[in-house]
């Protein structure tokens, strides 16, 4: 297909926070390479309300599986791509019904994985995501080398809003800075247990010049106040929206301390120095991306409370970083 034909691109990102934020890189990558075109996302809501701003993506629309799902949803995305006039989908997490739905729209190029009905693409790699041997970004950047000419990983600039946004929360002091924990994950098996972090915040306490908050969903509200009531820490679990959170990291977190979550990968977005602990995920495929990270991992809980002394060292030598 020629280039110059290339007007409107499709992306689709329709799964968790984290993946979603690592495919951002992809989506500007296009965008920089096809600066005419009219970039269209579709991604869950509450991605959306995070990336809006930014100026890589023209359009976005609101993914749910009740619209998207099934065979019925096949044909509700292959008519927007029809009304449209979509020249390029790009599938970054393949789906069956969204290769089907670029095929039956007829839309001349159809880029994805070779998987879950890569019959229906005409451009497509394979997807060897699950070795683990590259970062997810790259994994990412390998599928647009059928669009694009140089592969990188080009600067990401959310556009986060200002820390007054942040006075309804109730934090008095706008300018604060603090050791922000993040000790939750949807995935059990990337837990550590509450004797992990105990030790770790009381040792925080006692090492770092900073005050301590511990930040997380409303699903984690019960888990958080427990911890923050026997620390004696804050606690702004459930009272931040995404882009309550980003602004908080840009202008208030001095280090982030947390599991592979996506408030891990947004803080390392947004450049805010990222102490990351791994149990059960590979830390080469979902660690930290383009900050000032220390990476820990170890399947035993042990193993890892054995490291605590590095997190120490590395919050103290970041918690005079200015932002």
């Amino acid at each position: 297909m020629d280039d110059r034909k290339i007007k409107n691109i499709f992306f689709i990102r329709s799964d968790r926070l984290g993946e979603f934020l690592l495919s951002l890189y992809a989506i500007k990558l296009v965008k920089l390479n096809y600066p005419d075109s009219k970039i269209y996302l579709l991604a869950k809501k509450d991605n959306i309300e995070l990336a809006r701003g930014i100026d890589f993506v023209n359009c976005f629309l609101e993914y749910e599986d009740c619209i998207f799902g099934g065979f019925k949803g096949a044909l509700n995305l292959s008519g927007i791509l029809r009304r449209e006039k979509i020249d390029c989908v790009i599938s970054l997490n393949p789906k069956k019904e969204f290769h089907l739905a670029s095929l039956l729209a007829f839309v001349k190029l159809r880029i994805g994985y070779n998987r879950k009905f890569g019959f229906c693409l005409n451009g497509k790699i394979e997807d060897e995501k699950y070795k683990g041997i590259k970062h997810e970004v790259e994994y990412n950047l390998d599928l647009m080398k059928l669009l694009c000419g140089e592969i990188y990983a080009p600067k990401i600039d959310l556009a986060i809003d200002n820390r007054d946004t942040l006075k309804a929360l109730g934090i008095k002091d706008l300018t604060k800075k603090y050791v922000v924990i993040h000790p939750f994950t949807s995935n059990p098996s990337k837990k550590i247990g509450d004797d992990f972090w105990v030790s770790l915040i009381n040792r925080l306490k006692n090492s770092c010049a900073r005050d301590i908050v511990v930040i997380g969903s409303k699903d984690e509200m019960g888990e958080a106040f427990e911890l923050a009531e026997k620390l004696k820490i804050e606690n702004l679990t459930g009272k931040l929206s995404l882009r309550n959170l980003a602004a908080f990291l840009k202008y208030n977190c001095s280090v982030f301390v947390g599991l592979d979550s996506g408030p891990m990968h947004l803080a390392s977005m947004i450049r805010v120095p990222v102490a990351g602990l791994f149990k059960t995920s590979n830390s080469k495929r979902w660690g930290p991306f383009n900050t000032q990270s220390l990476i820990l991992e170890n399947k035993s809980e042990e193993g890892l409370k054995q490291k605590i002394e590095d997190i120490i060292k590395f919050a103290c030598s970041n918690v005079l970083r200015k932002i």
